[in-house]
């Protein structure tokens, strides 16, 4: 017997050997399947086994799936073992070590080929958790003993915690490659403004980068809140929705999302009531709505679907591409309404300015169906009102029509004047829209037969208001039943109150040249000409300075470019505010109320009226926000002045520092408003290059328009301006006004 024992612990002790050298092995690999595949081999050489299985509980399913195989039959990796089926099943559901003399002794064997097999069936623990499943089996007459049961039982401690070092490794490789999905498409996400674009763009970078099946963007009706619009589509979704998708929130998942404001996510989609199923995707599994939402205010909702199971790990992922959509959309949005308010601003400038040279009404109507009209896709009709000597209206003169058919025609067409339901509307400045004519109750019976003749049943209304009333009104038609939108109708309605008062104007000029009043007229205009040369001429230039730097800016930085948008914005909005004003002075000669809000873009003159000079150049200087210019106001002495005065100091020193920023490539500009007994003295002296030479030799020039307007603007309160200037060392423009109606020598 002595011998026997000696075999005996010479086999334990190159058991344990070869365990060791096991463990050493197994300890080095990090990927799982490799891990698992290097695991069961040395389990069947550690056995003196011919076969085995290693496999992984899925917790959530409750169930083993097999991960990796040794001498077994193709089908039997990937197999998938509930509690009680199988080896694997029988562990699963005792968690207890399983020796059987045959395979084919288990109630629900699955390898047919193998029923003669003695089988060892073992649990794999982790902190008290089963995570795996050891399978051995060896060819008769091999049996398996206690022995046996022990020697792999201390495999599949290091097994386990092989495995968890290998799944805490692939979860740090996921995490990276997720970071590293999430930067591309947060790059790609700012890579445009374009707001479809840049949905669509980040919707399919989100379903290719991410591994989903399917995803989409829907997009909160501004017109509805109660709907969302799929604007943005990957996947099946491209293939299976309509191109006009919308949804109610009170439906599916993403309504889910949308109401409660938070990720809702399903992993049994097929079973969830809340899921409205697509019509030919019928393999879904997951899916997660994700509300996108800025400034507590709802944008839209992201949905994801799969036919995988999702984890929170989505779910957090998601969270992060929503709010990387959110600042996205907010900035396109941003940057649209710039470029919509500097769209607005060059066509009330270039608008006014072709009515300003427009000689008689003809050649304002003119100007306006060529300007403003041939840039929509409507037919434009002017009609003008024909009153008695009681101001009632008694026909419509048909002045002009542009057509995309048919182009520009000036006429005098008479229409009998007829009341009808729109005038109420109408009278009161308010447009009126019309999507059928022949159902719309307002319309009378002429207008529904002269539309059916023409074949264009959607009308919209655009009154002319002048002093409060209606001399006539813009007529848009269209060949169909139409639903008018406001993004159709804005560059009629912002241009209709200069179309209004270009009218009034050469009739009133009309007027005065029959009255001998030329002179009256011209300082009109050479008034409204200083007026926009100093107020909108100047905001446009620097909005056209800093539109240009948006799209270099928004390379290099997005949060540059940004803010450059927001620069622009507020400059359009300025701009806009000042022309509006102009706009008012011309409608009426009574200046309109001063406004009492906070917030508010303010023009220059109305700050002045309000609150004075000295703060309305004080709010002028902030507007500017120059980054290489420093400017210095000194206003300590200053007295307050007439508001003729001080509109005439506030407009020479806004064309002055005009003036600097165009030409004199100054850093350094100084204003001070010193009275003395007699005057109030305005000096505005930069450090830049000066005035060129004229052509006939050293003097320098003082002319140009800016340059005649603020000498104009002195002597017409009989003060007097002066510039000089020398090469190199800057150039002070100097005014001097008088405090009273005395003339300064």
């Amino acid at each position: 017997m002595p011998e026997p024992k000696t075999a005996d612990l010479q086999k334990i002790l190159r058991q344990q050997e070869t365990l060791r050298e096991i463990i050493e092995s197994i300890s080095s690999e990090l990927e799982l399947r490799p891990l698992l595949t290097r695991i069961v081999q040395h389990a069947c050489e550690l056995l003196d086994a011919d076969r085995g299985t290693i496999g992984l509980v899925d917790e959530e399913r409750q169930l083993v799936r097999t991960e990796a195989v040794y001498h077994m039959p193709p089908d039997e990796l990937g197999a998938e073992m509930s509690a009680g089926v199988g080896l694997a099943g029988k562990v699963l559901a005792s968690h207890k070590p399983l020796i059987l003399g045959q395979y084919g002794e288990l109630d629900t064997p699955l390898q047919v080929d193998l029923m003669q097999d003695a089988v060892i069936g073992l649990p794999i623990f982790w902190h008290d958790q089963m995570i795996g499943f050891f399978g051995i089996g060896a060819d008769p007459p091999r049996r398996f003993d206690e022995q046996d049961v022990e020697l792999l039982t201390q495999l599949a401690r290091h097994a386990a915690i092989a495995i968890e070092n290998a799944r805490l490794f692939a979860a740090e490789k996921r995490r990276a490659a997720r970071q590293r999905t999430l930067t591309r498409i947060g790059e790609i996400i700012s890579s445009t403004l374009a707001l479809d674009d840049l949905l669509q763009t980040a919707v399919t970078a989100i379903r290719e980068h991410l591994d989903f099946a399917d995803a989409g963007f829907l997009l909160l009706d501004e017109e509805d809140p109660e709907m969302l619009i799929m604007v943005a589509r990957s996947g099946l979704y491209a293939e299976l929705l309509p191109e006009d998708y919308r949804q109610h929130i009170s439906e599916g998942i993403i309504g889910a999302a949308a109401r409660s404001r938070q990720p809702v996510m399903t992993t049994n989609a097929m079973n969830d009531p809340r899921y409205k199923r697509i019509p030919g995707a019928d393999n879904v599994q997951s899916v997660i709505g994700m509300p996108v939402i800025v400034a507590d205010q709802l944008l839209g909702v992201l949905n994801v679907e799969s036919d995988s199971i999702f984890d929170e790990e989505d779910v957090a992922v998601l969270e992060i591409v929503g709010g990387q959509l959110g600042s996205a959309i907010t900035t396109a949005r941003l940057f649209d309404q710039m470029q919509r308010n500097l769209a607005e601003t060059q066509l009330l400038y270039e608008t006014s300015r072709r009515m300003t040279n427009a000689f008689d009404v003809d050649d304002v109507i003119e100007a306006y169906l060529q300007h403003v009209a041939v840039r929509g896709r409507y037919v434009c009709t002017v009609a003008l009102y024909e009153f008695n000597d009681f101001g009632e209206r008694t026909a419509v003169i048909v002045r002009g029509v542009w057509s995309p058919d048919a182009d520009l025609q000036l006429m005098r067409d008479r229409i009998q004047y007829t009341r009808d339901g729109l005038d109420p509307l109408l009278d009161r400045g308010q447009t009126v829209l019309i999507s059928d004519i022949h159902t719309d109750p307002r319309a009378n019976d002429d207008l529904r037969q002269l539309q059916a003749e023409t074949g264009r049943p959607a009308l919209a209304f655009i009154p002319l208001m002048v002093r409060r009333q209606r001399i006539g009104v813009v007529i848009l038609t269209y060949p169909a039943i139409y639903q008018w939108q406001e993004s159709d109708l804005w560059p009629y309605q912002v241009t209709a109150a200069q179309l209004a008062t270009a009218i009034d104007t050469r009739r009133q000029q009309l007027l005065l040249v029959q009255s001998s009043q030329e002179v009256a007229v011209l300082h009109e205009r050479q008034k409204l000409a200083r007026d926009l040369h100093d107020s909108v001429t100047q905001l446009i230039f620097s909005m056209t300075l800093v539109a240009q730097s948006v799209a270099p800016a928004w390379k290099r930085n997005p949060e540059e470019g940004e803010q450059r948008v927001g620069r622009v914005l507020e400059l359009s909005r300025s701009a806009l505010a000042e022309m509006r004003a102009l706009l008012v002075e011309l409608r009426s000669s009574e200046p309109p109320p001063l406004p009492t809000e906070t917030g508010v873009t303010l023009p220059g003159i109305t700050r002045l009226r309000r609150d004075g000079l000295v703060k309305a150049l004080t709010k002028h200087l902030e507007s500017l926000k120059l980054d290489t210019l420093h400017i210095e106001l000194t206003t300590e002495t200053y007295q307050p002045q007439s508001l003729e005065t001080e509109i005439a100091l506030f407009r020479i020193t806004q064309e002055a520092l005009n003036n600097v920023m165009k030409h004199a490539q100054a850093t350094q500009v100084t204003i001070t408003l010193t009275p003395s007994n007699t005057a109030v003295h305005l000096k505005i002296q930069d450090n830049g290059v000066g005035l060129k030479p004229s052509k006939r030799g050293n003097e320098r020039t003082a002319s140009g328009l800016g340059l005649r307007t603020m000498r104009e603007r002195a002597e017409a309160l009989n003060g007097r301006l002066e510039i000089s200037a020398v090469t190199g060392q800057g150039t002070a423009v100097e005014a001097w006004l008088p405090l009273t109606n005395g003339e300064i020598k």
